[in-house]
């Protein structure tokens, strides 16, 4: 029989079920799709130009919907080109903002489980080229240029390489109590910053030099050396630990009993030990500058393991890991409390 013979109501009461259980199945598959998502990181610093938009900073880790792009026509496989997909809208997992970016200033990372986002439609947009000063700065030069390994760039008893040294110093004389350290973005570009790396550290003056751009500079200079300051070598049994072990100083003191095995260079020991301290001074102006063992590794975490942050599914341990050593140092930087006169372990026994 034809739906097309029956009355109005009738119809109604026929296709009405039918409908229901069609967007039932079509809603369950929607929220599947959106309980897994994709992860880019920021590859140039992007200040927003509209409402809608999110800044990005050098390194950021962002997220975005799998079912916002399916649903937008995107295929699987089309996610690793963000420049061929355009504007994404996403989570910025470092600053804790959600709006658009352009995919020309981020490289794709892997896979990542998320929650839902409410989707919202968006009208065209002419999307930005990714910078590149006259095309000096290309593709090719950006991932040919990179620092010298840890170990050639300073030997114990020294305890970090110089130009670290001289970057981290003039931060924590300069900007330990901007509010901004490590949140906002600077005007320099990859290829200024890079220069500040090609002198002599001794002979530096970064006196000049703005708290963002000497952060900036910092996050570069991770960044650009050519092994993670957290090796490779002890990263699956770094995410063990990380899975396994409940008490935090226990924890902490694997961790640090890992990185300092004996078929580790100590330069990346030393290396990550100096940033670690500088973290640890860092969160102790945290009333001024907002920053915490927590918001720290969120934002070097992604730097310190590097290479590994294509694990998406870590990022939350790469984070973990990360905050435990600097609440370590914390703790083990705490003078040991004086016992008062008069307590119970100084009474003279009756």
């Amino acid at each position: 029989m034809s739906l097309g013979n029956l009355e109005p109501k009738v119809q109604a009461c026929v296709l009405m079920p039918l409908m229901k259980s069609m967007c039932a199945e079509f809603g369950g598959r929607i929220f599947k799709m959106s309980a897994e998502g994709y992860q880019y990181r920021a590859l140039y610093d992007y200040k927003k130009e509209r409402e809608e938009d999110i800044d990005l900073h050098l390194g950021d880790i962002l997220t975005v919907n799998k079912g916002t792009l399916l649903a937008l026509g995107f295929s699987e496989g089309e996610e690793a080109k963000p420049e061929e997909i355009g504007w994404l809208n996403g989570f910025n997992e470092t600053t804790g903002e959600r709006g658009d970016f352009p995919g020309t200033y981020v490289e794709y990372i892997g896979r990542r489980k998320i929650s839902p986002p409410t989707p919202k439609p968006r009208p065209p947009r002419p999307l930005p080229v990714a910078p590149s000063p006259a095309k000096a700065e290309s593709e090719n030069e950006q991932q040919a240029f990179s620092l010298p390994d840890l170990t050639e760039q300073f030997t114990p008893p020294d305890v970090a390489p110089p130009i670290l040294v001289k970057i981290v110093e003039t931060i924590e004389k300069k900007g330990l109590e901007y509010s901004t350290l490590y949140g906002a973005q600077s005007s320099s570009s990859a290829v200024e910053l890079r220069q500040i790396f090609e002198c002599d550290a001794s002979s530096l003056d970064l006196e000049t030099f703005d708290v963002h751009t000497l952060s900036d500079a910092l996050k570069r200079y991770i960044l650009d050396l050519p092994n993670p300051i957290i090796p490779a070598a002890v990263y699956s049994d770094m995410i063990s630990v990380a899975q396994e072990v409940q008490s935090s100083e226990e924890y902490a003191q694997l961790l640090k009993k890992l990185i300092r095995s004996p078929n580790i260079p100590p330069q990346y020991w030393l290396t990550l030990q100096y940033l670690l301290k500088h973290f640890l001074r860092v969160c102790q102006a945290s009333s001024k500058n907002l920053l915490n063992a927590r918001s720290l590794a969120e934002i070097f975490s992604p730097l310190l393991f590097k290479f590994q942050i294509a694990s998406s599914d870590n990022t939350e341990h790469h984070i973990k890991i990360l905050e435990v050593l600097i609440t370590s140092e914390w703790n083990e930087r705490q003078p040991v409390p004086v016992l008062k006169s008069g307590s119970l372990f100084n009474d003279e026994p009756e």
